[in-house]
């Protein structure tokens, strides 16, 4: 079979999204797990999952031919000679035939396996070179990670094309192979599109959908009572999301396998619908509540009631909750590695000290803002929570005492925020700088350190990172 034979231009389904390519899809391979999100990697952002960086590549409706995937030699070299050049013609032809014929003697295991290192764009952009590529751009396999980014594309349309693909045009099609959605970036999806999506892959394991402020509660109950395998769920900025449940079926509702829930900026979010939540989902490991400012010290308390393996909570500037929502919190023992009360002005020292003393296995802590958190809970955390290794103290009550405690009861500390603190000196900071020698980062911005304790970090720890905003540093 000729090379010329085999290559007839495609269309590519998704490039009827409205797009000039298909660079708002983004693929995780197949043969890789999407990481979880490693807890004590920041400070302040607390929780991101990374993925694989979007490839851009031209558009999947051009046929580009199979010497494309080569640099330089006989097509390319052919191109400035002249056209009417016999010789030139054959000899153009004779190299893409060549070309075509070693590609052509893989099998197609091999070729799956060099299109499973490849993006949702650029499988896209494979699936328009001939029809063989098309068929093995869009095996299942291929497609177990589905990720769409970008303002400028239509989530229900991209999900839609991409099922039709993959389950063909009826109805009751099924794609179990998919099991993994990422929107995100400004793409949205609506309820429809959730719900489809829902119906036609069962066997979702992680769906992220951020920034869609259509969704509502009743796509988020039909995609969790259709898959029940989901066990990782972010809807941060999903607006019109409350809750967390099956509500098409009677009582008692359906017990989730849900183990990772994010609903940061779910502001609907109160304590009962925060009650419904967590007795829905008991294996919850992580739930993060950043701005649900209606959540309060009576919703707090049935998260340990209902969640007893939690590890890892944040309700940052959750206003409302207070040392007594922490009293509750500190039930969680020392299964809880991670706390964020980032901006809860009305914690202080006694709800600090319960968490410190109960919750001893602490592994990452978030104060920033609580004016109301002294030295003298610094050093009881330090002593209880000799396992720290990432603490956010800023614009606490903290001095150089308590800093003092900290070094020497956490050598281990490796990244350290006292941004504003303002009563912090450079004997503090070269205590921190001399005992905690495997420090990576450190934050003294707003703070009245001079080049002394500056140079004792340099001097120490030799890798830290440190952020400030002295000039004379530079």
């Amino acid at each position: 079979m000729t090379h010329a034979g085999r290559l007839s231009p495609v269309i590519c389904p998704l490039a009827k999204l409205g797009r000039s390519s298909p660079g708002s899809l983004e693929f995780t391979p197949s043969v890789r797990n999407v990481p979880f999100h490693h807890p004590y990697t920041v400070l302040e952002a607390e929780t991101s999952f990374t993925y694989s960086p979007t490839l851009r590549c031209s558009s999947p409706c051009l046929d580009q031919g199979y010497h494309t995937l080569v640099t330089g030699g006989g097509v390319g070299d052919c191109a400035n000679l002249p056209l009417h050049s016999t010789a030139t013609k054959h000899r153009r032809s004779q190299s893409r035939t060549v070309i075509g014929s070693n590609f052509d003697r893989l099998r197609d295991e091999l070729v799956l396996k060099i299109f499973s290192y490849l993006n949702s764009a650029d499988l896209c952009a494979c699936a328009a070179v001939c029809h063989r590529w098309e068929n093995l751009a869009w095996e299942p396999v291929l497609w177990r990670t589905i990720a769409l980014c970008g303002e400028n594309t239509c989530g229900d349309k991209a999900v839609r094309c991409v099922l039709r693909r993959l389950c063909g045009r009826t109805r009751t099609g099924a794609c179990p192979e998919v099991q993994r959605l990422f929107l995100s970036d400004g793409t949205k999806i609506s309820d429809k599109g959730l719900t489809a999506l829902a119906r036609r892959c069962p066997e979702l394991t992680h769906v992220q959908l951020h920034g869609s402020p259509n969704i509502t509660n009743a796509a988020i109950s039909e995609l969790v009572a259709r898959c029940p395998n989901l066990q990782h769920l972010d809807v941060t900025g999903c607006v019109k999301v409350s809750t967390v449940g099956v509500y098409s079926r009677p009582e008692p509702s359906l017990r989730l396998c849900l183990q990772y829930l994010d609903l940061t900026d779910c502001q609907l979010v109160d304590d009962a619908n925060l009650c419904v939540i967590v007795s829905n989902c008991p294996q919850l490991a992580y739930l993060y509540l950043r701005r649900c400012t209606k959540v309060t010290d009576a919703g707090i308390k049935f998260v340990p009631s209902f969640c007893s393996a939690l590890k890892e909570l944040s309700v940052s500037d959750c206003h409302q909750v207070t040392d007594f929502g922490l009293y509750e919190l500190a039930k969680l023992g020392a299964l809880l590695r991670y706390l964020s009360v980032a901006k809860c002005d009305q914690v202080s020292d006694a709800g600090l000290k319960v968490i410190a003393r109960r919750c001893y296995k602490l592994r990452y802590l978030n104060v920033r803002g609580c004016e109301a958190v002294s030295d003298d809970a610094i050093t009881v955390l330090a002593r209880s929570c000799a396992r720290l290794r990432a603490l956010d103290i800023g614009k606490c009550d903290v001095s150089d005492a308590g800093l003092r405690a900290l070094a020497e009861s956490c050598p281990n500390l490796k990244k350290l925020s006292l941004r504003n603190c303002d009563l912090v000196t450079d004997r503090g900071i070269q205590l921190i700088a001399y005992y905690c020698r495997g420090l990576q980062q450190l934050n003294i911005q707003d703070c009245q350190i001079s080049a002394d304790g500056y140079k004792a970090v340099k001097k120490y720890c030799k890798r830290c990172i440190i952020e400030h905003t002295n000039p004379g540093f530079f």
